[in-house]
């Protein structure tokens, strides 16, 4: 169930994400989902995951808990939808050059981390989708 003022806690999450840089651990494709989980819903989605620094300090906390990438991880804790049935302030995951990138339905459009910053992209780019709430 999400939490009755969930749209203005999904926008703080993005306003934050915006203002501020990649940092692996702490604001990156991975973290997203799971802190608009939190910020939708009041879920906390593993909290064990952290710490790590790099791509492959992520890959491997991961790792640790049977997840081959993001998708996996979300997975075992959301429901999984099809991708046209994700609706805003659902999560999901887009492909970035061969590996798995959380990201937030908007609408229309997706937001996520990426090296630069947070990014916008088409709801196309949408492979998989998980129910919050």
């Amino acid at each position: 169930m999400r939490l009755p003022d969930w749209e203005e806690r999904l926008a703080d999450v993005i306003a934050a994400y915006q203002g501020g840089v990649f940092v692996w651990g702490l604001r990156d494709c991975f973290r997203l989902p799971v802190d608009v989980a939190c910020a939708v819903a009041g879920l906390v989605l593993w909290p064990d995951v952290r710490p790590y620094r790099t791509a492959r300090g992520a890959a491997v906390r991961l790792a640790r808990h049977g997840f081959r990438g993001v998708g996996g991880a979300l997975a075992a804790v959301l429901e999984e939808v099809p991708p046209a049935l994700a609706r805003r302030g659902d999560v999901g995951v887009v492909l970035e050059q061969g590996a798995e990138a959380g990201v937030v339905v908007l609408g229309t459009e997706l937001a996520g981390m990426a090296p630069a910053g947070m990014t916008i992209v088409p709801r196309e780019r949408l492979v998989r989708a998980f129910r919050v709430g």
